[in-house]
């Protein structure tokens, strides 16, 4: 994720001036695109598949912010799990990570609203419905 930012602002670039799939950095860029989709790609499983992956993720980080705490080390506000939940965790990362980069790559890639983009956004629904249900339970 480090160099996410710089990926998505060169794509953005390319696509705006006109993407070109003979121009070799055009495709390069293409395909590191298609690689961090992938990497990031799991919230376009069904629900039943995604969540386990998640929980997973986010025990990961919980355990390495726990590390870093009881070391006296500086750690990432998104693993704390005393502030984060999955639901705040995934409404953020699917609003303002996954969403923006899929539908970026669907401007080249158009075929990708119904199999991809569109599971994308179910998903993000269903971890707001949870976010809020969080709420009414006081966790969130």
């Amino acid at each position: 994720m480090a160099k996410h930012g710089d990926l998505m602002a060169s794509f953005k670039k390319v696509v705006e001036a006109g993407f070109n799939l003979e121009d070799p950095e055009h495709k390069m860029l293409l395909l590191q695109m298609i690689m961090k989709s992938a990497d990031i790609s799991n919230e376009v499983r069904p629900t039943d598949v995604a969540e386990p992956w998640v929980d997973c993720l986010l025990e990961e980080f919980f355990t390495q912010s726990d590390r870093e705490k009881a070391e006296g080390l500086p750690y990432a506000p998104f693993m704390d799990r005393e502030k984060v939940t999955k639901a705040t965790a995934q409404v953020g990362f699917i609003q303002f990570v996954m969403v923006p980069l899929f539908e970026l790559v669907s401007k080249v890639l158009p075929n990708m609203e119904e199999p991809i983009i569109k599971p994308i956004r179910q998903a993000l629904a269903y971890y707001k419905e949870l976010q809020e249900k969080e709420k009414k339970e006081g966790k969130a």
